[in-house]
């Protein structure tokens, strides 16, 4: 008899000691940088939509490489590896296609044209603004047998300094 009352001591101790600990997670704030965490070396240069746009720049040829991927999911989107011109289209262009574009250094403003429609692409953060950039584009699907796109970047006056 005194060894169940010990027991049931023991689990009701046990259970306090939880719920305390519990109530008291609660009241401890996280860290500022709480959110997604990305692959090893990256950093999130920006999210579109549901998707998270990792971006990671060599030190040694500041070649740049991006991972798009959705929170969750075991493959990435899609990755882009390159430098200043490299245009990857990620996804499948027919129903979600990604368009990620690497454009010239500065704080400039880059737009895709996809099958004659403009569409303003977002610059991810996270990249020296002296070397190329990176803006990546949600276009809508389109026909992959036929696929057309160019690219126009402005400097902040909004002059075009760039096409593709």
């Amino acid at each position: 008899m005194r060894l169940r009352q010990r027991a049931l001591r023991g689990l009701a101790a046990g259970a306090a000691a939880t719920s305390l600990m519990l109530v008291l997670a609660g009241c401890v704030g996280g860290a500022e940088d709480d959110g997604p965490t990305g692959p090893n070396g990256y950093d999130l240069g920006g999210t579109i939509g549901e998707v998270n746009a990792w971006v990671d720049v060599s030190e040694t040829t500041s070649a740049l490489d991006v991972i798009l991927e959705r929170s969750g999911e075991s493959q990435p989107v899609g990755v882009c590896l390159g430098s200043g011109g490299t245009v990857c289209v990620l996804g499948d262009v027919a129903t979600e296609p990604y368009v990620v574009f690497m454009g010239p250094a500065g704080e400039n403003v880059a737009t895709i044209t996809w099958y004659g429609a403009p569409i303003e692409m977002t610059r991810l953060e996270g990249v020296p603004l002296e070397l190329n950039q990176v803006f990546v584009a949600v276009p809508p699907p389109g026909d992959p047998a036929a696929i057309s796109y160019s690219f126009s970047v402005a400097d902040a006056s909004g002059a075009v300094i760039y096409t593709q």
